[in-house]
């Protein structure tokens, strides 16, 4: 009984832990979603005395989930194409160990060409997402930090 219920437990774990992954459409008049990574890599700290906790030598920003499903295997992407109407996006920034992940929802027009900015945070939290029509670049469509 023990065995069985140690087999149902890993299953249902197993299970859990799985997402899928971002199909992505392909056709014409789908929507663009690139990001704009406006995070700097971080000052070398060489003059400083003791240890430091390692750190990467530059800033990562991608789109990490749509719709709840992985885009990639691996670090995200950079570009994303999407279909129209309403979807969740979850993108990631790490600048200098610092990881956080970001969501924000919208719906997108169909042939829209759409920027993430992500950029350090001036308030709370510890980066900022913005929301960009390109064909619009000075009008934020959304704004989260996260």
């Amino acid at each position: 009984m023990l065995r069985i219920l140690t087999i149902v437990s890993v299953l249902v774990l197993a299970g859990c832990a799985s997402t899928g992954m971002y199909d992505a459409p392909h056709g014409e008049n789908l929507a663009t979603l690139t990001v704009d990574n406006q995070l700097s890599a971080p000052a070398s700290d060489d003059d400083t005395g003791g240890w430091q906790m390692p750190t990467s030598a530059t800033a990562k920003a991608s789109i990490f989930k749509i719709d709840g499903e992985r885009v990639s295997q691996q670090a995200g992407a950079d570009t994303v194409n999407l279909e129209a109407g309403k979807h969740t996006i979850e993108v990631f920034a790490d600048q200098g160990g610092i990881l956080r992940f970001g969501k924000f929802r919208h719906t997108f027009d169909e042939g829209g060409t759409y920027q993430v900015r992500i950029k350090p945070a001036a308030g709370k939290g510890d980066y900022t997402l913005e929301l960009i029509n390109a064909a619009a670049p000075d009008t934020v469509l959304k704004t989260k930090n996260f």
